[in-house]
């Protein structure tokens, strides 16, 4: 049903985090801490989902479609006197050019103070489709560089710094919780010249009329496949089409339409969406001949009754600031 003026209560998509591990220093042998940091592996990629969930309503894609996606991946070690804890998140991301990424401010809010706002403790994996642990799942990977096949590979890279917008606000309330953010994300080395890693093109700043209403465009990353789920271990994409500045408004109140437009599906048939671990992913449209960089992922809901649309950080009107601090 269309939206007839009813308030949506949003969520932003915070990055998708595991309980945190937390090992006992006291009792406990090097093998016991061993194999706690192997049940860490097992955590971080969540209970293993069958191939037929999607990220809420989407599909899994083959490596090399999306060559822009980027999988962001944070670890954060915490030692307080006897008790040793392991935090991780995860956030999608765009590769831009060779050297910088686009993702969201908010996947980098450190809440509890523990580091994730720092560029040593995350990485940028690159050409990754799959973020699952069984050895098989990497076989390709393995091939690619022992053979020195680079189309197979997948490049995990250090970040050298994270940027965020100097009016990005963390503070959760219906008038700034969308504003500003949106982030960039320096690599410590420049990304690989491959055809599964390749930057997106930038939308002209020309044409205002980028993303048209109804226009139907295409997000994807590692976000949960089901409302309140695991991150999944897959990559998935979605259809989404952008829906009209005046639904956007009513649905999201304070909202600034020049800096963020409104992609999804406000329907209790549909569950097709966003969802937690998505956030700092892109939104591709199709300008002319070539998919181009619409929006970044913030936040929206889905529910186990339906859908409500995503917000995204509209990408053109931050091409100032982008050029500003990739210059």
């Amino acid at each position: 049903m269309p939206h007839r003026g009813r308030p949506v209560h949003w969520t932003l998509h915070l990055p998708a985090t595991q309980t945190p591990v937390q090992f006992l220093f006291k009792g406990f042998s090097f093998v016991a801490l061993f194999g706690g940091l192997m049940l860490l592996s097992s955590l971080s990629t969540g209970t293993p989902h069958s191939r037929q969930k999607r990220t809420i309503g989407g599909q899994v894609f083959p490596r090399g479609k999306w060559p822009s996606l980027v999988l962001l991946k944070g670890k954060v070690f915490e030692r307080n006197w006897y008790k040793f804890t392991i935090k991780t998140a995860i956030c999608g991301g765009v590769l831009i050019n060779r050297q910088w990424i686009l993702t969201a401010a908010h996947c980098f809010k450190d809440q509890s103070g523990v580091g994730f706002g720092e560029a040593q403790n995350w990485k940028a994996n690159l050409g990754a489709v799959d973020d699952s642990t069984p050895d098989h799942n990497k076989l390709p990977n393995e091939m690619g560089c022992t053979h020195g096949n680079d189309e197979l590979r997948e490049w995990e890279l250090d970040i050298d710094k994270i940027v965020l917008h100097s009016r990005w606000s963390p503070i959760n309330n219906t008038k700034s919780f969308f504003k500003n953010d949106i982030a960039l994300i320096k690599l410590s080395r420049p990304a690989p010249d491959v055809y599964t890693v390749q930057p997106i093109a930038l939308p002209s700043w020309t044409n205002k009329n980028f993303p048209y209403e109804g226009q139907m465009c295409t997000t994807m990353g590692w976000g949960c496949t089901t409302p309140g789920g695991d991150a999944s271990p897959r990559a998935m994409e979605i259809q989404v089409p952008i829906i009209s500045t005046r639904s956007c408004a009513n649905m999201f109140r304070g909202i600034n339409l020049k800096k963020n437009f409104c992609a999804g599906y406000d329907s209790y048939k549909i569950k097709r969406n966003t969802c937690k671990g998505d956030s700092g992913g892109p939104l591709l449209c199709t300008s002319g001949s070539q998919y181009t960089l619409a929006g970044i992922v913030q936040g929206g809901e889905t529910t186990y009754f339906g859908s409500k649309p995503t917000v995204f950080a509209r990408v053109q009107h931050y091409l100032p600031w982008i050029h500003s601090v990739i210059a």
